[in-house]
């Protein structure tokens, strides 16, 4: 019995990824695949790089907002200093009643136009202990905007030089300024504020 061997190449027979028997792609297959990368790699490119600069925006958004936040907090920490150790020796509270509507939205400076109780000799004044605990407990955070104003609490020194001030807005909501960063407040200090002006002046 003569016994033939043949010689099988298995590169030759084994199907590709695409189904053709001999491994290699016919060139109509390969232009498409061609085609198809040269479209998808613009667009992946547009959108990672869009990812990108969207986290970018956001994290320079966030850090905007977190020195605000820090400045402001840093404030209000020196006025409560301020106010503890006597360095703070009058308090100017404004206060434009809520039932008063504005033609304009009401800045800082307009604000300082309305009522005005003044607290002298503030080291002997009875509400001082209270005031510092509430501003002690009060933190803040960054607002994207400075409200419609309705409240102050101005702060100066012995020698009659303004040290600071703190605005709140319209119906004793959290929503306010310290000096001219607007943020939100959290604890006492908008229903101590209420609870000192008179309701007849509210």
């Amino acid at each position: 019995m003569n016994t033939t061997l043949t010689s099988v190449n298995p590169a030759a027979v084994r199907p590709s990824a695409l189904g053709w028997s001999n491994g290699v792609e016919e060139p109509a297959v390969s232009l498409l695949w061609q085609t198809a990368c040269a479209v998808l790699k613009p667009i992946a490119f547009s959108t990672i790089l869009g990812f990108v600069l969207l986290w970018i925006t956001a994290m320079a958004g966030a850090q905007m907002a977190a020195v605000s936040q820090s400045g402001a907090q840093k404030q209000l920490s020196d006025l409560t200093t301020s106010l503890a150790n006597g360095a703070g020796a009058t308090i100017d509270i404004l206060h434009m009643p809520d039932r008063i509507e504005p033609p304009v939205s009401v800045t800082p400076e307009s604000l300082e136009k309305w009522c005005r109780i003044t607290i002298t000799d503030v080291h002997e004044w009875s509400g001082r202990d209270e005031f510092i605990d509430a501003m002690s407990s009060s933190r803040l955070t960054a607002d994207s905007r400075m409200p419609d104003l309705c409240s102050a609490v101005i702060f100066y020194s012995s020698t009659k030089q303004r040290i600071g001030a703190l605005y709140f807005g319209r119906f004793f909501r959290s929503d306010g300024a310290v000096g001219s960063i607007p943020v939100s407040f959290k604890g006492d200090l908008s229903s101590w504020l209420k609870h000192t002006i008179p309701s007849s002046l509210q």
